[in-house]
């Protein structure tokens, strides 16, 4: 019997197998090969093929305009892009109509029956455009910067209604984001499931030998507001002030980058902190792995954008390592306090410290927390456990 077949339209897809962006969604749409045909729609950039193979996936890359221009994907800057210039507007048009006809070609060749849109806009825009002219199932997954977005331009929430209500079930990788889209759109609730995306259990265990350095703090992300690195510094001055021995490494890249380093210089952490670019996947598994603790300290920024789920999370507990978060967005679905981690008020710095400090000084605690989240991750968010929630919400489309 020949599989289904489905399509996946996204902005966000791995350009190569090292790659970061979106490799979650790959990571999950590999596990579905098992049962499904999996065909992605992603866009096109300078050097890659504008179709492969790859893991049983078949890739297509759009084209939407001349090679060196192809910028709005990958950089985690669409939207800024689009609005910053009447260039970044007329980039996005062609985009879209350049989306839309790749995927009208691909559903009307292979006979698509399920389409599955990975973030509202630019993804759901496409998806509802196209059900116009041809039929098929629609599965919308937002992952949180799309939903943000519709707080700080209302006049898209009319758009954006539109769309959710033309897909047959919407999922949201977290509780918090599930809120947000019943609370603005007014989407009924038992249309939209919450359904996270998974860790890379290939890239990401915990290794055998396991050389965990006594005081070292790790975190990971980009050096945006957002992640609220700078009341983290401000928590590792605190540490020092108290006389603690701790090392803390950010691992990152991005516009804050230069305004973390002066914090460092004032509050004298040279010593103490260290600001590392942004590596491939496949070495940030032994960082994890030397580490004692892992600490994202994200916030709610001025644009109300929050962390949607933050898959750092699951990927240090897949490690063994415990973690500290902020009750922030979507992390308090993987962080339950004194379970699978410590939570802690956003934009606070001496609850950070005193987070810090208390699992650093209670092994037992540490080891407690380390060994819950090791289990919840992986009876909850490995490529095997969410693809048969996926397969579960495809099934009930009929």
């Amino acid at each position: 019997m020949p599989k289904e077949k489905i399509l996946v339209l996204t902005h966000n897809f791995i350009r190569f197998k090292e790659d970061s962006a979106g490799q979650f969604i790959f990571t999950l749409m590999r596990e579905l090969t098992q049962n499904f045909d999996i065909f992605v729609l992603a866009p096109h950039q300078k050097g890659l093929p504008t179709y492969e193979e790859m893991d049983g996936i078949k890739i297509y890359r759009f084209r939407y305009n001349l090679p060196s221009y192809e910028n709005l994907a990958y950089r985690g800057d669409m939207h800024e892009r689009i609005f910053r210039s009447l260039l970044g507007k007329i980039s996005f048009l062609s985009f879209l109509l350049s989306f839309f006809f790749y995927g009208l070609r691909i559903i009307q060749k292979n006979r698509i029956a399920l389409v599955h849109c990975h973030w509202w806009v630019p993804g759901g825009i496409v998806g509802y455009l196209l059900s116009l002219f041809v039929p098929f199932k629609m599965v919308i997954t937002t992952h949180g910067s799309d939903v943000f977005i519709l707080r700080k331009f209302k006049w898209a929430l009319p758009v954006a209604e539109l769309i959710f209500k033309r897909a047959q079930f919407v999922t949201a990788v977290s509780t918090y984001l599930k809120f947000l889209i019943s609370k603005d759109l007014g989407i009924e609730e038992n249309k939209i499931f919450v359904f996270p995306m998974p860790f890379d259990t290939n890239k990401f265990y915990q290794l055998k030998e396991k050389k965990v350095e006594a005081g070292t703090i790790l975190s990971i992300g980009r050096l945006i507001q957002r992640k609220g690195y700078d009341y983290l510094l401000k928590a590792a001055g605190i540490l020092k002030d108290e006389g603690v021995q701790f090392k803390l490494t950010i691992i990152g890249s991005g516009p804050e980058e230069n305004n973390l380093k002066r914090i460092i210089a004032e509050l004298n952490l040279e010593e103490y902190v260290t600001i590392m670019d942004t590596l491939p996947q496949k070495e940030l598994n032994s960082y994890y792995n030397q580490s004692e603790i892992f600490v994202l300290s994200s916030l709610t920024d001025w644009k109300k954008e929050a962390e949607g789920l933050g898959m750092v999370l699951m990927e240090a507990m897949a490690c063994k390592v415990p973690v500290v978060a902020t009750k922030s967005g979507g992390m308090v679905d993987i962080v339950f306090h004194e379970k699978t981690g410590l939570l802690v008020p956003e934009k606070d710095s001496s609850a950070l410290a005193s987070a810090i400090k208390r699992l650093l000084e209670d092994k037992s605690l540490e080891k407690k927390i380390a060994e819950e989240g090791y289990r919840f991750v992986h009876e909850n968010f490995t490529p095997q456990a969410t693809s048969k929630k996926l397969e579960a919400i495809y099934q009930k489309l009929g």
